[in-house]
This record gives C-alpha cells, sequence and structure tokens, in this order.
C-alpha cells in the first residue's frame, strides 16, 4: 500500500511539474520569449560576441560598398581604402595597420600581406582577400568590391535565418533536461525511502550518476544537431 501512495504521489508530482511548466511558457514565455530574444541568448556567436563585435561585422558590407563609390568616384583603390578607413572609426583595429602601410606607397595587396590575418572571421578575411586580388588592377575593381559586399549580406542572412529555424530545437533541449532535474530533486526532498536508498547505496549512486551523464549527453547531442543544421 505504501509502494503504491509513493508512486501515485510521484505521478501527481510528475504532473504537477510539467503543468506549471506548460502554464508558465504559455501564459509568460510566449508573450516574453520572443524569436530574437531566443536566438540572442541561445545562439553561441551571439552570446559570446559583444555588441561592438557584431555591429562591425554587419557593416563590412558597408565598408566594401563604401570603397567602390570611392573608385567609381575616380579615386585609386589604395586612396579609397585610407579613405574609408576614416569614416569607420570601429574597423579601425582592422584598417589602420593597413592604412598605414597604404600610405607609405605600398600597394593594398602587399599591405595586407604584410600585416597578416588580424583576425579568423570569414566575413573579414573573405573582404581582405577579395581586396588584396582587387589591388592586382584589372577592370572591374568597383564590381568585385561589390559582388563581396552582396555575397556577405547573403552569407548573414542565410545564418540569421537558420539560427531562427534551429531555435526552438535549442529552446526545447533546455526544457527538456531541466524537467527530469527538478522532478528528482523534488523526489529526494519529499521521499525519504526513496532519497535514502539512491543516496546511500552503490546502485542508486549509480542510477543517479547515469542519468547526469544520459542528460549531459543528451544536451551536447542535440546542440550537435542544432549547430550541423545552421
Amino acid at each position: 500500500m505504501k509502494q503504491l501512495v509513493n508512486a501515485c504521489e510521484l505521478a501527481v508530482g510528475s504532473l504537477s511539474v510539467g503543468l506549471a511548466v506548460a502554464c508558465f511558457a504559455h501564459v509568460t514565455l510566449v508573450r516574453w520569449w520572443t524569436r530574437s530574444w531566443i536566438i540572442l541568448r541561445l545562439t553561441p556567436s551571439a552570446v559570446q560576441k559583444p555588441a561592438s563585435v557584431r555591429s562591425c561585422d554587419s557593416s563590412v558590407s558597408d565598408f566594401l560598398d563604401a570603397i567602390a563609390r570611392d573608385v567609381h568616384s575616380g579615386y585609386s583603390l589604395n586612396l579609397a581604402f585610407v579613405q574609408c578607413a576614416k569614416r569607420f572609426p570601429h574597423l579601425s583595429w582592422w584598417t589602420k595597420p593597413i592604412a598605414e602601410h597604404c600610405v607609405q606607397g605600398k600597394s593594398l595587396a602587399i599591405a595586407i600581406s604584410e600585416v597578416g590575418s588580424v583576425t579568423k572571421n570569414a566575413d573579414f578575411s573573405l573582404a581582405a582577400r577579395t581586396l588584396a586580388v582587387a589591388s592586382n588592377g584589372g577592370y572591374g575593381i568597383a564590381n568585385t568590391l561589390e559582388k563581396c559586399a552582396s555575397i556577405l549580406r547573403e552569407r548573414s542572412q542565410l545564418i540569421n535565418e537558420r539560427n531562427a529555424q534551429t531555435a526552438q530545437i535549442r529552446l526545447s533541449t533546455s526544457i527538456l533536461s531541466w524537467i527530469p532535474l527538478a522532478i528528482c530533486v523534488w523526489i529526494l526532498l519529499h521521499q525519504p525511502n526513496t532519497r535514502t536508498s539512491l543516496l546511500n547505496s552503490p546502485i542508486g549512486l549509480l542510477c543517479l550518476l547515469c542519468g547526469m551523464v544520459l542528460n549531459v549527453v543528451g544536451r551536447m547531442w542535440m546542440a550537435r544537431i542544432a549547430r550541423s543544421s545552421s
């Protein structure tokens, strides 16, 4: 009879926790957790990067467009790069060393090669390679820069769309992985017999350890799936 009562308490506790989470998510989270809010907190790049770095990433295409406009106006590529570097001070950590070499009379390709790779960001790397190739001369320098800027914008848009598509998966994984932990804590606090059997026996400790390992592995697995799909 006592085991039946414990089973009923466990079922009622599990249902109450699930119902509480469902009601809270429906009443509060639906109104507060917008898609942009979820993406901002669940996307690793958005969490790790400060706002200034994210604005720099989005302005690389604008920087290339500004250089292309100056080239269309008749300026040389070196002079256009130096002038645009002054108009984009938030990119000075990347443009200032290159502009200093250009002022010394070196070509843009040589300046970029001497400065070396200052960042591992794919957008800046693509922009640097495009500028180095365009500095070799030829027809359509401005068009090449405009095309690179268009590619960077399309890439950024695709990344944002993929992050939005996987945001629900990451949110569901986060919630579902915390519910078993909450139920386990509730059981350990309210059921002395279960707490004694789990914490004072090797088999119980092994069950707790296996549950924690499976929970962590499940989170890592779902995070890997979300990253591969994005």
